[in-house]
């Protein structure tokens, strides 16, 4: 840890704590951010904090990037301002970072039909294949939430 923030006393306790709950906001004030999450492995953290900024500068230069997360798993909310809320290429250059560095393409929020596309990044055929065999198992259908984990009918 090169710089951490303690708190001492209960006023310390709830500063931090009240900059912890208004990050979000914070970063909404200043812009409309693209939203991103993605997990990555404990030890690859500090790298892919450097990382992903300058993958994001390369394909949106002056672009601001806003980390936060659930460290302790390794899950990172990627908040990018300065390009549009739903730029493929800052998509494209977080999630392949992501997946180089042995993470996932989704931590909390699931993969959806935003990330559909993406699923390959992280999962081999085989691995879809048997998805996609459960899915038609359970649901022959294809009723429930068609399209939102797994490509096509």
């Amino acid at each position: 840890v090169r710089d951490a923030a303690v708190a001492a006393d209960r006023p310390g306790r709830e500063a931090l704590w009240a900059y912890r709950e208004r990050h979000t906001e914070a970063v909404n004030a200043a812009g409309v951010p693209h939203k991103l999450d993605v997990a990555v492995p404990l030890p690859a953290l500090a790298d892919f904090e450097r990382a992903v900024r300058d993958r994001v500068a390369a394909v949106a230069p002056g672009a601001r990037v806003f980390l936060w997360g659930h460290l302790g798993d390794g899950n990172l909310h990627v908040n990018v301002l300065g390009t549009p809320p739903n730029d493929g290429t800052v998509d494209e250059a977080v999630l392949r970072l992501a997946a180089e560095m042995g993470g996932s393409i989704s931590a909390e929020h699931g993969v959806g039909t935003a990330k559909v596309r993406w699923l390959p990044l992280t999962r081999d055929a085989t691995d879809i294949a048997a998805m996609t065999a459960v899915k038609r198992a359970l649901d022959p259908g294809n009723l429930l939430n068609p399209g939102v984990l797994l490509p096509g009918p």
